[in-house]
């Protein structure tokens, strides 16, 4: 039962607010340190049903929310002080918007009086996330003038709008001292009046439920037997991907799937298209009918391919976003892949396509040799199945989807595609971990120096942890991109090589040290941190270059193959 008695107005407030949040299903808080979202931090500190997690650094707090949303599917509450703390969220922030992930951002602010006037640590911050908040709240500074239902009601409906349009929102909550407890307790049962029945029970004042899914019938729908159909698996949640592939069991269509599909290790799905569209046989294929589920496709190879097809193409997209670059969709339908699939039975025929792509992947060839490609190769059996895998941007995901039809598992693959940025990979993955047995995360030196502060996170994890980072001396992506190479400017400007190692890192950290230097020291080290559990670095060292001279290796043995 919710205490009427608190110290003062303030922590008030911040209790009413916190309690509804973990009435919304709220169960995750992560709090940066600071002074005037003191309020904030001590309710959550005392609420006995949340999930505290704590960071220094506001941009790898973000980013550790957004790991623990996407691992759990549930909302996650991120407090943090005024100022620029909260520009610190921003690049979390348009992540999460882009991907349709559900993080509230709960901001300290100083009251209106003291914005605009040179007052200390103060910035305007309501619109400081421009169009990216699906919802966007600026309480008052609290008063007994301002009704409870209202202030609770107002969470509500922000809520309930973040979850309507799957996507964060803001709250900014001013404060005005005193904001920690002043040693006199003040009795508020006359301002909690109106909310008796809410004090006496623990459901939110108001729910609202989410709108019934409903889905118009593709035109000519079931295909014909004639029909050539392919599906395309992108970014979704493994429940939806496994539902699609339940549904097209009995089709014989074939099913490209992207890595961040959650089932590249499923027999049924060709995850080796990446290589298998470097053969022309399956290059200048066609189809009458392209069904894409999801979306921000990592394959370059895919999108080319796409591009180049004539046919009808349906997108399967909940958020409603166009994830089309080619702007060839024929029709969209703005809603969830199991919602699609119940209001358009498979075909019960069988076509024979699948088995051509399928057979065709057994035989693409394993690269060779201890460079970055063959590493990742070598690793992706390595991991445990069921385990989460977080994968870094740049060549670390390109590796990853080039050999994923090496992972003959199930694996909880996680990305930041929404803005495919460098930053914060390595808190993410830490938020991950929070839900995870054993977590694997796989990123380059760039990306791990960009958020090395995470590294704190990282030591305080008690499950399984293995960090690989790829290291190559800069950003070796740039090498498979037209960057000018005269005059050293794709060395100095693009890819800056830094000369760093990580394992003074490491021993700063407390965490537990391995150099891979071949294929063979990869799997001796990533075994034994799966038995010794607990946080390890793996660094795999790889010649500048080297990883654009195996891609184009490899690609040319795909090529020469005449059995396919």
């Amino acid at each position: 039962m919710f205490n009427p008695i608190s110290d003062n107005l303030n922590l008030l407030w911040a209790r009413l607010l916190i309690e509804e949040c973990s009435r919304l299903n709220i169960q995750d808080v992560c709090i940066a340190p600071g002074s005037r979202n003191a309020p904030l931090t001590m309710a959550c500190a005392a609420h006995e049903k949340l999930r505290c997690h704590t960071h220094f650094d506001e941009r790898g707090l973000g980013y550790m929310a957004l790991g623990m949303a996407k691992a759990t599917q549930r909302p996650v509450l991120v407090i943090c002080t005024s100022g620029t703390a909260v520009a610190n969220l921003y690049p979390a922030f348009i992540e999460a918007a882009q991907t349709g992930v559900l993080l509230l951002i709960a901001c300290a602010d100083r009251p209106d009086e003291l914005v605009n006037c040179g007052a200390n640590q103060a910035i305007t911050q309501p619109g400081l996330f421009a169009h990216y908040p699906v919802a966007e709240l600026s309480l008052p500074a609290p008063t007994e003038h301002f009704p409870v239902r209202a202030l609770l009601g107002k969470l509500d409906d922000l809520v309930a709008q973040m979850h309507a349009q799957q996507g964060p929102a803001l709250l900014n909550c001013p404060f005005r001292e005193p904001f920690y407890p002043q040693g006199q307790s003040v009795d508020f049962s006359p301002y909690l009046a109106s909310i008796q029945s809410w004090l006496n029970h623990d459901k939110a004042l108001s729910y609202v439920s989410p709108a019934l899914t409903s889905c118009d019938l593709a035109p000519c729908w079931p295909p014909s037997r004639q029909t050539k159909v392919v599906l395309i698996l992108g970014a979704m949640a493994p429940s939806q991907a496994n539902a699609v592939l339940s549904w097209a069991q009995e089709t014989g269509w074939p099913i490209l799937a992207d890595v961040q599909s959650h089932v590249t290790g499923n027999s049924q799905v060709i995850s080796g298209v990446d290589l298998l569209l470097r053969h022309t046989p399956f290059d200048s294929s066609q189809f009458d009918l392209i069904i894409q589920f999801g979306g921000r496709l990592v394959s370059k190879a895919l999108g080319q391919w796409l591009a180049k097809q004539t046919g009808e193409y349906y997108q399967i997209e909940p958020q409603g976003q166009r994830l089309d670059p080619n702007w060839q969709t024929t029709r969209r339908f703005n809603i969830d892949a199991k919602s699609w699939i119940n209001a358009h039975p498979a075909p019960a025929y069988q076509r024979e396509d699948a088995k051509l792509w399928q057979q065709a992947q057994q035989q693409l060839p394993m690269p060779q040799g201890d460079d970055e490609l063959a590493m990742v190769a070598t690793l992706a059996p390595l991991i445990p199945a069921d385990s989460s895998v977080m994968l870094g941007n740049s060549l670390a995901i390109r590796h990853m989807q080039m050999v994923a039809h090496r992972m003959p598992k199930t694996l909880n693959i996680y990305t930041n595609r929404g803005c495919s940025g460098i930053d914060g990979l390595l808190a993410s993955g830490c938020g991950i971990a929070q839900y995870a047995k054993v977590t694997t995360v796989l990123l380059g030196d760039t990306s791990l120096l960009h958020d090395l502060n995470s590294l704190a996170l990282a030591k305080t994890i008690t499950t399984t942890f293995i960090i690989c980072v790829i290291n190559n001396d800069g950003g070796g992506i740039f090498d498979l991109l037209p960057v000018p190479k005269q005059n050293h400017l794709a060395r100095d400007y693009y890819q800056l090589p830094h000369g760093i190692g990580f394992q003074a890192a490491a021993v700063q950290f407390g965490i537990k040290y391995k150099k891979i230097i071949d294929t063979m020291t990869l799997c001796t080290a990533y075994k034994e941190a799966l038995q010794q559990g607990g946080t390890h670095l793996l660094e795999i060292s790889s010649e500048p270059g080297a990883a654009s001279k195996a891609i184009h290796q490899l690609g040319e043995q795909v090529r020469e193959l005449s059995s396919l």
